[in-house]
């Protein structure tokens, strides 16, 4: 095997270059893996323009991957050269407070594993240990590829327990994420989907996947389209998933009583939200957040993309080489996609 790599190297706000870089040498315990497919997330688009406090430049760029052993380091047992796997981007120790009260998303010694856009990478020891996953045969890489973002999908959806019957509103629902939710929505017993967001197509595809109702927010005011299609009270839950300072406060008008907010989108460090605190107080409504996933997360993530209960396929909009990560972010950045598979 050739020592070197072709990579797409991060080098700050809009600034990607495809680089030559070393393959990563193994330490014990870890897997490499070669790419077959990686596909681009919101994370990577926000990285992208603006960088993230998380990951300082250089560095080599993704995260959501899936693709071949072609080398496993001493005492792994689990995975041979010839496998086909994915793994979530980080693991919990499971030793540390917040893992011991079962908030491994939350742990002190979380190791991210980024570079998926390379032809090869590297699987640290604490991600194979618990959270790396061998493929089905009928499982495509590109589907493998989507665990990530689902397994934060199913840590939201755990917390807000959607129950068989309630109405549920996604706000910001074209994304990869707030399709997924709604699909687990479903899965769960809601009895109807409003998904709001600003893309005919995007909400095409939100339709397709058992949306009862499309709210375009470009064409109507979605806080009271919301209500008025909820006989005037406002959905049992709202999820957010559009990530602005907009959609947080949006989501607090459209639920109903007694509701449950989900704010999924993350915001800008600095963000600061105003909320009617006495309608909250006094009309009971719960306020989740959720920030990436437990191993268990994980687990469930892969068994619903293994089953095909979430349907995967229908966001992959298109493939690029390596050498056109640019463009796949930039199309990304127009919402002319919703997931895009990267093929090193």
């Amino acid at each position: 095997m050739d020592k070197s790599m072709r990579a797409a190297v991060y080098l700050g706000p809009e600034k990607i270059e495809i680089r030559r870089v070393p393959i990563p040498i193994l330490q014990t315990g870890e897997i490499l893996v070669r790419v077959r497919a990686a596909t681009t997330c919101g994370t990577d688009v926000k990285t992208y323009r603006r960088g993230h406090p998380k990951f300082p430049p250089p560095l080599v760029f993704g995260h959501e991957f899936a693709g071949d052993v072609v080398a496993a380091g001493a005492e792994v047992s689990d995975f041979q050269p010839g496998m086909r796997v994915t793994s979530n981007v980080f693991a919990e120790c499971g030793e540390c407070f917040f893992c011991l009260k079962g908030q491994g998303n939350l742990c002190e010694r979380l190791e991210y594993n980024l570079g998926a856009f390379a032809e090869y990478i590297r699987i640290p020891a604490s991600i194979v240990r618990v959270n790396t996953f061998v493929l089905p045969d009928h499982l495509s890489y590109a589907q493998a590829a989507m665990l990530e973002p689902l397994v934060t999908v199913v840590s939201g959806q755990r917390k807000i327990s959607i129950q068989p019957g309630e109405r549920v509103a996604i706000i910001g629902s074209g994304g990869a994420v707030g399709l997924m939710h709604q699909q687990c929505a479903l899965i769960a017993g809601a009895q109807e989907v409003i998904a709001v967001g600003h893309s005919d197509y995007r909400l095409g595809i939100a339709r397709q996947l058992g949306a009862a109702h499309l709210v375009n927010a470009r064409d109507e005011e979605p806080v009271g389209r919301i209500r008025e299609l909820t006989g005037g009270y406002g959905a049992d839950v709202v999820i957010e998933c559009a990530g602005t300072l907009d959609a947080w406060q949006s989501a607090v008008q459209a639920v109903r009583k007694g509701g449950r907010v989900l704010w999924f989108g993350g915001l800008p460090g600095g963000s600061r939200i105003e909320l009617d605190a006495v309608r909250i107080h006094y009309e009971a409504i719960d306020l989740y957040n959720t920030h990436g996933g437990t191993s268990g997360d994980a687990r469930r993530a892969f068994e619903l993309l293994a089953s095909g209960a979430i349907d995967v396929r229908s966001l992959i909009t298109g493939e690029f080489p390596l050498e056109q990560v640019e463009d796949a972010l930039q199309q990304m950045i127009a919402g002319e996609a919703i997931k895009l598979v990267i093929i090193p």
